[in-house]
């Protein structure tokens, strides 16, 4: 795509020294083989020897599309020389892949005089790198491979980027033939993802299965609890890291959409529970790790009730030994899991690193990402490790990188179609997502006629409608939240994962990582609290352990904090807490907080106890401390996700609302029924673009309905009606409805129906948007590089997207000369440089404004 509103430089890879032929000596010198699309390149004709004369040399640029981009003649002119100079427009790419002829044609004389004839033909080949630095614009991913010819079917679909794999030493020439970029697939599966990864001849487990084989054997032994290889194994994080650079040193001239570390990544298996990892690989790094955290073994021994008299034979339990112990001081295993998440991602940021060094823009992420939890699944870690991500939209974890890291791009894999299929799309997009990746093994999208397939009819509309501008204007606007916070606490996990096993025993061992999704209470509470969020049209962050200790709270003008079964906080935590709520936060409590420290350590009193303590004879139990209140809430949040499908939300929904409510907690745009009262369902999402409000409403249903509870539950028919709700704006504004491309006037409130399949997106300002002046000129040459301007006078947004369509003489999309343009504080330009090639003839620019959904259309004669 050749519109753009910024221009990036990029270090140049060296000069490309190539001719036509073994037995040409003539040679085109580039500044370099890989150059960005932004300057003007100074290009080196180099006869083999000395010349005086004159002739002429004929210049030939062309690309993998078939564009010839620069065609004309220039005299050349040497006395006694062997070098003359061209320059080339880098501006006037838009295809990867390049190719510069030049025939030269000449007479003259050698340096001894011989009347010389050359007729010669000299070739290069150069890369010129896609302009696409940073993640601003919406991707949609094939990752199964069509042939060739069916790519340009594709992309009609919008579907604008592949996949391929890491582990091969190839480019693949099929999409940088077709000019789609890609993303590299699974470099490093084999050691982030040992005990989940596809073998064609046995299971995916099959490491962890020999693993469980040889506890059964010996169930004192600690061998199969060594990870094989472990994270700390040099010799595999060498081989890895050199995998990993010679990876990145193959694509960053194409410039991926991201790296892919591992798909399905894990400690074991996916966010399956094990005793990993027991290796002396593992121990060492560890135990200098707890020296830094305890400083004294006698500090160790009083957390973990041992008394160890070296740090040398500082050894962890198995967790079969921690549920022998008694006196509720889990210490030494949790410590050992939080060692291992830090392992996992020490791992992965070490993978990031190997990229960066080669390709210090990429995008460095795993596929397959997890629910929170075991696996190494702690995102207060993997948000800070990683720069993107494609996780699997399990137990809030969508919410909770985007609530750690707003800035990491995410994006999902669709495996269905239908109407939940585009519900879901647009949904992830309204949360935090940046493109999505389609599985499509029936290759279901485009026939092999070319046209489109059964799934390609149905998705091709909102594929197109999220590319030509939505998806962009979107992530280009910042969500903004109610100053609601939700603790993510990963040492409460651990706490309440061993109080509820305990009772089993050595059940754990064969518990699945299916298991720890679907027989999870915490996950289920940290579920149900989202959802009653949002049921009440609010928006949260979630906070971390780490973050709270680090006094966010206060920092980020919070309100309100949420306290999911905390059970387990740290000293800086509690601190944290009090502080927050003497300065007027409000703190709300589903079980007693900090009943244990940060290492699983049950404590002889919470030292929250005077602020959430019990008795509890209330449903709602409120204290009064300094300018706030703590507020400890008895009723029945754990199953509120569940309740909601079948209209027995009541309760719990009221109760919240009016406590919230009576606390001063509401949205500043509030969305309800006729008779005023929050909607069950329906999800609203504010975003901030300057001066302008972005509203969005969409159907809010429970996602992975079928595991989250027994039959009775299993369906989302509740939410399948469209629903009709009024919205209540804080003042006068005028509204623009950007997916229906028409203004809606000034209002304070508007009535919708919404779709329970599609979102109602609005932008709301103070003052009407501005119109869109367009600077188009009226005629053009092929081969002429032209430019368009566009200007919002006096508009409040910062980021107004315009999409740009370019329509040739037959009415066809051109889609190398469109795309999406990211107009700054009311500016942007855009350049369409037409090939020598093109079409002469009446073409068309129609241009849409996506805020204001304005359209206009010029047209161009092309000579």
């Amino acid at each position: 795509m050749s519109l753009l509103s910024q221009v990036f430089s990029f270090p140049l890879y060296g000069i490309l020294l190539l001719s036509a032929g073994v037995a040409a000596a003539d040679t085109l010198i580039l500044p370099a083989s890989v150059m960005d699309r932004t300057a003007v390149a100074n290009v080196t004709y180099r006869l083999d020897h000395q010349i005086t004369g004159s002739g002429h040399a004929s210049i030939r640029w062309t690309d993998s599309l078939g564009r010839v981009v620069d065609d004309r003649t220039l005299p050349v002119e040497l006395i006694d020389e062997r070098d003359f100079s061209f320059s080339i427009d880098l501006r006037r790419a838009v295809a990867m892949k390049n190719t510069l002829h030049v025939h030269l044609s000449f007479d003259g004389k050698d340096m001894k005089q011989r009347a010389e004839h050359k007729d010669e033909d000299v070739e290069v080949s150069f890369v010129a790198r896609p302009p696409d630095k940073q993640w601003r614009d919406y991707v949609i991913i094939m990752w199964q491979q069509y042939k060739k010819d069916l790519i340009p079917g594709l992309e009609k679909l919008g579907i604008n980027a592949g996949q391929y794999s890491g582990r091969t030493n190839s480019l693949p020439e099929f999409f940088i033939d077709n000019n789609v970029r890609w993303y590299s697939e699974g470099i490093g599966t084999d050691f982030y993802s040992t005990y989940h990864q596809y073998r064609a001849d046995r299971p995916y487990d099959w490491d962890l299965l020999q693993a469980e084989e040889l506890l059964k054997q010996d169930p004192t032994s600690l061998e199969p609890f060594k990870r094989h290889p472990s994270f700390w194994d040099p010799v595999w994080r060498k081989k890895i890291h050199d995998r990993l650079v010679e990876d990145a040193k193959r694509n960053a001239p194409y410039r991926p959409v991201f790296y892919s570390l591992a798909d399905e990544s894990g400690i074991g298996n996916l966010a399956g529970f094990w005793d990993f990892d027991f290796s002396d690989q593992s121990l060492v790094p560890m135990r200098r790790w707890l020296h830094d955290q305890y400083h004294t073994l006698t500090a160790l021994n009083r957390e973990w009730g041992t008394n160890y008299t070296s740090w040398d034979l500082v050894t962890p339990p198995t967790t079969h030994d921690a549920m022998q112990r008694s006196d509720g001081n889990f210490a030494s295993w949790a410590d050992f899991k939080e060692w291992m998440d830090i392992s996992f991602a020490n791992a992965l940021e070490m993978g990031t690193n190997a990229i960066h060094e080669v390709d210090p823009d990429a995008y460095v992420g795993v596929g397959g990402g997890q629910m929170p939890g075991w696996g190494g699944y702690d995102y207060a870690r993997l948000t800070h490790a990683l720069t993107a991500i494609e996780p699997y939209d399990i137990g809030s974890n969508i919410e909770i990188i985007r609530s750690l890291n707003p800035n990491m791009p995410m994006v999902t894999t669709g495996f269905a179609n239908g109407k939940w299929e585009k519900h879901r799309v647009w949904y992830e997009l309204l949360h935090n997502n940046r493109g999505l990746i389609i599985w499509d093994q029936k290759h279901e999208y485009v026939a092999p006629d070319g046209q489109p397939g059964q799934r390609g009819r149905e998705a091709g509309a909102y594929y197109n409608e999220l590319r030509d501008g939505v998806g962009a204007q979107i992530i280009n606007s910042q969500l903004m939240t109610d100053r609601i916070a939700i603790h993510y606490s990963q040492p409460s996990m651990r706490t309440e994962w061993m109080l509820a096993r305990k009772p089993e025993g050595d059940a754990w061992i064969t518990r699945s990582a299916k298991a720890e999704r679907t027989d999870n209470d915490f996950l289920r509470l940290r579920e149900s609290w989202r959802l009653l969020i949002e049921d009440e049209g609010l928006q949260y962050n979630f906070v971390s352990y780490m973050q709270l200790e680090q006094g966010e709270l206060l920092k980020g003008g919070y309100r309100l904090l949420v306290l999911p079964q905390s059970s387990s906080l740290s000293m800086a935590e509690v601190g944290a807490i009090r502080e927050f709520i003497s300065q007027g936060g409000i703190v709300i409590a589903d079980g007693e907080p900090a009943t244990f420290d940060e290492h699983s350590r049950r404590l002889s009193r919470s030292p929250l106890a005077d602020l959430f303590g019990g008795p509890h004879d209330q449903a709602v139990t409120i204290r009064n401390f300094g300018k706030g209140k703590a507020i400890f809430l008895k009723t029945d949040t754990l199953n509120y996700h569940q309740n909601r499908l079948i209209h027995k939300e009541g309760p719990v929904h009221e109760l919240v609302g009016n406590l919230l409510r009576s606390n001063g907690i509401r949205p500043e745009f509030a969305v309800t029924d006729a008779k005023g009262i929050p909607v069950v369902g329906v999800e609203t999402h504010i975003y901030r673009n300057g001066g302008v409000r972005l509203i969005t409403l969409i159907s809010n249903p429970q996602l992975r309905v079928d595991e989250l509870g027994p039959p009775d539950f299993h369906s989302n028919q509740r939410f399948e009606n469209p629903v009709t709700v009024n919205i209540a704006l804080p003042a006068p504004m005028y509204l623009y409805d950007m997916r229906e491309r028409k203004a809606l006037g000034q209002k304070r409130m508007l009535t919708v129906t919404v779709n329970p399949y599609e979102p109602i997106l609005l932008a709301a300002a103070a003052s009407p948007l501005p119109e869109l002046q367009v600077s188009v000129p009226s005629e053009a040459r092929r081969g002429d590089l032209i430019q368009l301007g566009f200007d919002l006078p006096h508009t409040p947004a910062s980021v107004d997207v315009v999409h740009v369509d370019v329509l040739d003489p037959q009415g066809e999309r051109a889609i190398t000369y469109s795309g999406n343009v990211f107009t700054k504080n009311g500016h942007g330009i855009a350049t369409i440089p037409f090939a020598v090639n093109d079409a002469a003839g009446k073409w068309t620019i129609k241009v849409h404004d996506l805020l204001s959904g304005r359209e206009q259309s010029f047209p161009l004669s092309v000579n």
